[in-house]
């Protein structure tokens, strides 16, 4: 039985060392920060738990020189085999660390003091440094803010003061870290306070991290890289690494090297398999990614269960109103509609990303949904084909279940003002209309198929809305027992049968052809029979599908 244990959601490097956790050893990142580019701002785009919060809890216990007592942390790990690099920098630098994940509200009041509880902690921390700075505004501002009463005014300088604060005290540049940049924004926006908080934000950075002589580096994290002239105007050209970056690839997410080894430790590399058809699928630069929350999560269940099925844990760690919202919008967009119903079907499809992302206009633009889809961890890259082209795909199993769910959600709202318009159609005999209503309605769906299926996807629409959308007086029978058969449709009420016959075929050439089998195979099968006995009237339809278009016929006795 292996000591390490498992732990689920922990982003604190200390807590998982001293704790006998397993970590993934992604110290390395230490020594590429250093000796690439150990300056400026850079910002890392990362899905939602793919490990930003832990790799910032790292640098922080490394380069902190409040944190000299922790140094023994990084003992053993890969970081401390460069013996020199150590003595240079380690502990070296007073370092400012905060997450903006917590900042939310519905109202600029509730977002300030949302800003004030979430980065009081910083100022207590550093509030040796009050004799550096100026008598009168800044240690009035100072003061506001280590009381938690900071205004509008004093978090546009919060970083810039207790850099200044931190470089007149050490006589050392600080190493700033900011994780979760992007997440109030996405609050702001659904409460209509987004102008408000982008100009706390885009000031408090361009105040702190443009042209600051007192910044030796600024390291970001967030999910989505936000418009420039909606947050970052002012940076002077930071190294920006996203998901389509090669650059420090393999330090957020589990390699498949990585993958191996976990399971290996807990005795489980015979799941690697099962593993990577779920969890698997994210390739960035020239590695293969895991997402780390899910196989933690896996992992922790399998100590207890060897045989637990590989669940949806990071789908189902948040709501996933973002992609049902996009989901939604394609509906009344051919070209998105299509693309989604390729990517649904385990296609490749080829798209236009948007880099950067205008909340305001997110939904209008198709590039713009691709790139915060794919930023976000619901896509992934399979080949750089031009600039800001890419063939894209869903990763894997997870993320494929989630889709599904959300597109039979979606189709099921769109089917619960149907039927009784398509009753009504029926009774009147009205052919024209029943058709034209039909196919409307389905050409608002999105098809949710393997693409090796030969399942006729509208069927299943079809049943949907007849199953889940009773009308009073009627009842819907799938699969109708005759005496020689099963019917694929039968409704009844008031007297009345109404019996439904499907084909689907390929060509136009064929539906005549269809439609006499059809109603020849309701006659063969002796679907009314039990409805004749009944004195029903009877009403029989033949529906033909063909390229998408249902094409309608009936049959009066």
């Amino acid at each position: 039985m292996k000591n390490k244990s498992i732990a689920i959601g922990q982003e604190n490097f200390k807590t998982l060392i001293d704790g006998n956790c397993y970590y993934v050893d992604k110290t390395q990142f230490v020594k590429e920060l250093i000796t690439k580019q150990f300056n400026g701002a850079k910002l890392f785009l990362r899905p939602k738990r793919f490990g930003k919060t832990l790799s910032l809890s790292t640098l922080k216990y490394f380069f902190d020189i409040d944190e000299k007592e922790n140094a023994y942390l990084f003992n053993d790990l890969a970081i401390s085999k460069e013996v020199e690099l150590c003595k240079q920098h380690q502990n070296k630098y007073p370092v400012i660390f905060f997450t903006l994940k917590g900042v939310t509200g519905k109202t600029k009041e509730e977002f300030l003091n949302s800003f004030n509880a979430q980065l009081l902690s910083e100022y207590k921390r550093h509030r040796y440094i009050e004799d550096k700075l100026d008598k009168g505004m800044e240690i009035n501002v100072f003061n506001r803010l280590l009381d938690g009463e900071g205004d509008t005014h004093d978090f546009k300088i919060y970083l810039s003061l207790l850099m200044k604060g931190l470089y007149e005290y050490y006589k050392v540049k600080p190493i700033v870290l900011i994780d979760e940049y992007d997440v109030p924004l996405n609050s702001a926006h659904s409460a209509g306070c987004f102008e408000y908080v982008v100009d706390i934000i885009k000031e408090m950075f361009s105040n702190g991290l443009k042209t600051n002589d007192n910044l030796k580096m600024a390291i970001i994290t967030g999910c989505l890289q936000i418009a420039k002239n909606q947050i970052f105007t002012g940076f002077n050209n930071p190294g920006i690494y996203p998901v389509t970056s090669y650059q420090y690839a393999q330090y957020f997410g589990f390699t498949k090297d990585e993958t191996i080894e976990l399971l290996t430790y807990y005795g489980f590399a015979d799941k690697f398999k099962l593993v990577a058809e779920n969890y698997d699928g994210y390739n960035i630069g020239n590695y293969e990614i895991f997402n780390p929350f899910d196989l933690i999560n896996y992992l922790a269940e399998a100590l207890n269960n060897p045989n637990t099925p590989c669940l949806s844990y990071w789908a189902n760690s948040s709501g996933n109103v973002l992609l049902k919202e996009m989901l939604i919008s394609s509906i009344k967009n051919k070209e998105l509609k299509k693309a989604f119903e390729q990517l649904i079907s385990g296609q490749e499809v080829i798209v236009t990303i948007d880099t950067t992302i205008t909340y305001n206009t997110m939904l209008e633009n198709n590039s713009a949904i691709m790139g915060t889809l794919l930023f976000s961890g619901y896509l992934t890259v399979i080949e750089a084909l031009d600039s800001n082209i890419y063939k894209v795909v869903i990763p894997n199993k997870e993320i494929l279940k989630c889709f599904i769910a959300l597109v039979d959600e979606v189709n099921s709202q769109k089917a619960e003002v149907a039927l009784p318009t398509i009753i009504q159609a029926l009774l009147d005999k009205d052919i024209a209309g029943t058709s034209d209503y039909l196919n409307k309605l389905y050409s608002s769906i999105l098809q949710a198929r393997d693409k090796n299926s030969k399942e006729n996807n509208y069927h299943y629409f079809l049943a949907a809305i007849l199953a889940l959308n009773p009308v009073e007086g009627w009842e819907y029978r799938s699969q109708d027992q005759g005496k020689q058969g099963y019917s694929d449709f039968v409704l009844v009420g008031n007297r009345i049968a109404i019996i439904i016959e499907e084909k689907n075929i390929s060509s136009y050439k064929e539906i005549d052809k269809a439609t006499a089998e059809a109603f020849k195979q309701i006659k063969d099968t002796d679907y009314e029979a039990r409805y004749e006995k009944m004195k029903y009237t009877i009403l029989k339809y033949a529906i033909v599908y063909c390229k998408h278009e249902a094409f309608i016929s009936i049959q009066e006795n």
